[in-house]
């Protein structure tokens, strides 16, 4: 279904580090509230892929673990194999996502995937279970605060680009 109320959010929307909607996104109309409780997702609301490529594929973008960030006022719901971040107390899920943004962490992360040479796995225990460098809630709000600066520059940029590029 493609005109329903809430888009899905599959694996191939996360693009570079964003929700990326196609042409052949699909949509769905849910009424169920427990459904829409559970698999809501928000602006802001940080997402990783569960399944994907095993690092041993060239292609990072393409990897399992991969993170997003939501960053739209859409309606849309989680499809099965992406999960989203619920951050406890004294954590700020941008930090998170501009955490496994750096390579090294998102590297580590998808290496413990498990699966085939094909295709890998990992689950939300194996999240939770990696060691985040975790400063206090201040020092996040403050490091998100400079990192999204930064990328609105850069987002900036790029669009003076393509305008000198027409």
């Amino acid at each position: 279904m493609k005109n329903g109320k809430y888009k899905i959010i599959k694996i191939k929307e996360l693009k570079d580090g964003k929700v990326r909607f196609f042409n052949d996104s699909a949509s769905v109309d849910v009424d169920d509230k427990q459904i829409i409780e559970k698999y809501i997702v928000k602006n802001g609301d940080v997402l990783f892929a569960l399944t994907g490529d095993p690092v041993n594929k060239k292609n990072p973008l393409s990897w399992v673990g991969r993170v997003s960030v939501y960053e739209d006022n859409q309606l849309a719901l989680l499809n099965q194999r992406v999960c989203k971040l619920i951050p406890k107390e004294e954590l700020n899920a941008k930090y998170i996502y501009y955490y496994f943004r750096a390579f090294n962490n998102f590297y580590a992360l998808a290496s413990i995937a498990k699966g085939s040479a094909s295709q890998a796995n990992i689950s939300t225990k194996d999240i939770e279970s990696m060691e985040v460098a975790l400063p206090s809630l201040n020092i996040q709000d403050k490091i998100v605060l400079i990192l999204d600066s930064i990328e609105e520059k850069i987002s900036q940029n790029n669009k003076i680009n393509e305008n000198l590029m027409a």
